[in-house]
């Protein structure tokens, strides 16, 4: 037997009683039918079961309290200055996305601060239910239509401030480098980005050797260390630069276009002119490795993302938003300072393994180079 709901059965009471009314009083029939009509499109717009629970918003702390914040405080919560803020907020808020027929948005500024909040901070202090009290808005299914928006914004900038150098940039980049690692126009690097949790769908493909779950991301920088190219599988671009190569650590394979450090089992030279060599090689190829520390530093969500992925849009946010970060990084790089700089110890980057034959008359040329010029010094 069906269960009737209780908005049903009320509506069907109020049938009843009018109809048992209208026998009655014939004479009122007209206006006892319109108040019956009128009681049953009431109730119908009413959800009788489980009543709302009424939540306070006010965007004062928005508005009034972050505008009046020390320039260090504003960037505590914001993860850039107030002057990268406007910035930004001039790139983006003539996007398409913010302009809407239908329901009425948040006005951009406070979206792009949803963003950059979400974007750079980790753990409980980026949570929905925090960000939403914050910013005085909805909760979940706000927030993320916010940041998924503002993200599509600034991913409508990647062409221009993610690009691989053309024919006359990689020159001149090589020119620069001729007296430290000739022909060299950039240091790739792999990183992971780690899951909070696993991805539904497929989950060993995520996991690593690390035991987390994460993204693989892999980039390369130049020598002023802006991000030329990112990629989730393996670099293609870098095939197109006939003569010059880019530098890598130990684990990828020393290659015509991508030079690496000698292995321990390695022939070329003696053991301490290998490891000098590395040392020196590791010294330029760290620039990407403080790249990502700097990123990551600013842009703390990336520590350890709070996405849930699946096949049907989580890893296509996940990558939106790692990508995102890149390239606010591009935009904001001349904005670090020293102090923000990530130190990161170089070491010969030497690994145990087979040695790697891969394109060793480059590898073996540079190596001459190099030696000759620390003997030099």
């Amino acid at each position: 037997m069906p269960i009737i709901s209780r908005k049903r059965k009320l509506m069907e009471e109020i049938c009843e009683a009018a109809f048992i009314d209208i026998i009655n009083s014939p004479t009122q029939a007209d206006i006892i039918f319109d108040n019956a009509i009128d009681d049953v499109l009431t109730i119908s717009t009413y959800r009788l079961s489980v009543p709302r629970l009424f939540v306070p918003k006010s965007d004062d702390w928005f508005r009034r309290i972050l505008p009046n914040y020390s320039d260090d405080y504003f960037k505590k919560f914001m993860r850039v200055s107030r002057k990268d803020f406007t910035l930004i907020l001039r790139m983006i808020e003539n996007s398409n996305v913010f302009k809407s027929n239908s329901r009425q948005q948040l006005k951009v500024d406070q979206q792009l601060a949803i963003t950059l909040h979400k974007l750079g901070h980790d753990g409980t202090g980026s949570g929905v239910s925090t960000t939403a009290a914050l910013f005085g808005v909805g909760g979940g299914g706000t927030i993320l239509k916010v940041v998924t928006r503002v993200l599509k914004a600034i991913l409508e900038l990647e062409k221009d401030w993610i690009r691989w150098p053309d024919e006359t940039e990689r020159l001149e980049i090589a020119r620069n480098m001729v007296d430290q690692l000739p022909n060299c126009i950039g240091y790739i690097y792999g990183s992971h980005i780690n899951l909070e949790e696993a991805p539904l769908d497929d989950p060993e493909s995520y996991f690593t050797r690390k035991q987390r779950y994460a993204i693989q991301l892999q980039a390369v920088c130049d020598n002023n260390k802006m991000i030329r190219s990112i990629f989730f599988g393996y670099p293609g671009s870098v095939h197109d630069a006939e003569g010059q190569w880019i530098a890598g650590d130990s684990a990828y394979k020393n290659t015509d276009y991508m030079i690496t450090p000698f292995k321990n089992n390695a022939s070329t030279g003696t053991t301490a002119e290998r490891r000098r060599f590395n040392k020196y090689f590791s010294g330029f190829r760290v620039k990407i490795e403080c790249c990502f520390g700097i990123i990551k530093e600013t842009f703390e969500s990336l520590k350890e993302l709070r996405i849930r992925v699946d096949r049907s849009n989580g890893h296509t946010l996940a990558c939106s938003w790692i990508r995102g970060c890149i390239i606010l990084y591009n935009i904001l790089k001349d904005s670090f300072t020293e102090s923000e700089e990530i130190n990161i110890e170089v070491d010969d980057d030497a690994q145990e393994g087979n040695h790697d034959q891969g394109d060793d008359y480059k590898r073996n040329a540079l190596f001459q180079f190099v030696n000759g010029k620390l003997n030099m010094m």
